[in-house]
C-alpha cells in the first residue's frame, strides 16, 4: 500500500509539473523532434524501393503475351531526405523503363546488366541526389510477345431486380454500352465470346434503378477493354388496373365450307399493368380468340376463349361474359 501511494504521489507531481507552462514545454518537445528529424534525413542510407516499371516500344500489331510486374524492387543509396522524396514522388517522375524495340518475339532480360548498360532508362528527378545500386527483385524478366487481336463481344447482365408488392418492372433493362471491344494476345482472345457484369440484386424496389456496374474483364491473360463499366437502367412503376371494353373475339381454325358464329363477338376484361401503360391499351391490342379445330366438341355450345396479353400487361381477370356461345350455322 505504501509503494502504491508513492507511485500515486510521483504521478501527481509529474502531472502538476506538466500543467505548468504547458505551451513552452510542448514547443520545446516539437523543436526537439524537428531537430531529430532533420538529422535523420541528413544521414546516408541504403534503401530498397518499390519502383514503377514502364514498358515502351512494343512493335506495332503485337502485345505482351503475359503481364509483367508493374513494379520492381531496386536498391538506392543517398541522404534520407532524397530517399524519402523518391518514395513520395509521382510515377512519371521516378520509374524504370524497359525498351522492347529490339526484340521480335521472346527475350529474357537480366535487369542488373540491362540497367547498368542503359542508365538513361532509370528516370530519377533531377533535384534528387541518389545512387542506383542494383535490382533486388526480380533479377531477370522473361518477355514474350504475341499478335494483337481485337474482338467486339456482348455484355451479359447479372442482375436480379425484384419489385415490391404493387409495383412492376417496365420494359427491358437498358445497358450502355451493350458491347465492348476486347484487345489482347491472339493466343487467348479466342476464349472470349462475352463479358459479364458484376452481380447486382435488389429487393422491394419501388423506383427506377439507375447505377453503374463493373465489368469482369479477364485481366489474367493481359486482356484490355475499351470500357470497364456499363450503365444499367431498369424502369419501375406502380401497378394499376383498368377495364377494357369491346375486345373483339376472333375465330380461328374453322374448316372450309363450315360457317360458325360467336355470341357475343366482344367481351371486356380487367387488366393489370404499369399505370403509364394502362392509358395506351386499346381493345385490339388484346388477342382473344376461340380455336374451333382444337377446342370445339360436338354437343357443347359454350366455351371460355383464350386470352393473349400484349407486352407490359401482366394479368387479366373478370372476363365478361365468362363464356361465349359457339354456333354452327347450317345452310338450307
Amino acid at each position: 500500500m505504501a509503494d502504491d501511494s508513492i507511485f500515486v504521489k510521483i504521478g501527481r507531481q509529474f502531472i502538476n509539473w506538466f500543467l505548468k507552462n504547458t505551451r513552452v514545454k510542448i514547443g520545446i518537445l516539437l523543436l526537439a523532434i524537428a531537430i531529430w528529424f532533420i538529422i535523420i534525413l541528413g544521414n546516408q542510407y541504403t534503401y530498397t524501393i518499390d519502383t514503377p516499371l514502364e514498358v515502351v516500344n512494343v512493335e506495332e500489331g503485337k502485345t505482351l503475351k503475359e503481364r509483367i510486374p508493374d513494379q520492381i524492387q531496386a536498391s538506392f543509396s543517398g541522404r534520407g531526405i532524397d530517399l524519402f522524396y523518391l518514395l513520395t514522388t509521382r510515377k512519371y517522375a521516378f520509374k524504370f523503363v524497359l525498351d522492347l524495340e529490339t526484340i521480335r518475339w521472346y527475350y529474357v532480360y537480366n535487369l542488373n546488366d540491362y540497367y547498368s548498360n542503359n542508365p538513361e532508362k532509370i528516370i530519377i528527378p533531377r533535384n534528387v541526389d541518389v545512387k542506383f545500386n542494383h535490382i533486388v527483385y526480380p533479377e531477370s524478366l522473361r518477355v514474350e510477345l504475341d499478335r494483337l487481336d481485337m474482338l467486339r463481344v456482348p455484355v451479359r447482365l447479372q442482375t436480379d431486380i425484384r419489385t415490391a408488392p404493387g409495383y412492376i418492372k417496365v420494359g427491358n433493362p437498358i445497358v450502355v454500352p451493350d458491347s465492348v471491344v476486347l484487345s489482347g494476345p491472339r493466343t487467348y482472345m479466342r476464349r472470349y465470346r462475352e463479358v459479364y457484369s458484376e452481380t447486382f440484386s435488389k429487393n422491394n424496389v419501388v423506383q427506377p434503378v439507375d447505377i453503374d456496374l463493373a465489368l469482369k474483364i479477364p485481366t489474367e491473360n493481359n486482356i484490355e477493354s475499351n470500357a470497364y463499366t456499363v450503365h444499367f437502367t431498369q424502369a419501375v412503376e406502380q401497378l394499376g388496373e383498368q377495364v377494357v371494353n369491346n375486345i373483339p373475339v376472333r375465330l380461328v381454325g374453322v374448316p372450309a365450307r363450315t360457317r360458325v358464329e360467336l355470341s357475343p363477338s366482344e367481351i371486356s376484361l380487367t387488366v393489370s399493368s404499369a399505370i403509364s401503360r394502362l392509358t395506351n391499351i386499346k381493345p385490339e391490342d388484346i388477342n382473344v380468340y376461340f380455336d374451333f379445330r382444337k377446342n370445339w366438341k360436338y354437343g357443347e355450345n359454350y366455351y371460355v376463349p383464350m386470352v393473349e396479353l400484349p407486352e407490359g400487361v401482366i394479368s387479366w381477370r373478370n372476363m365478361s361474359p365468362r363464356r361465349i356461345e359457339v354456333r354452327i350455322v347450317r345452310g338450307r
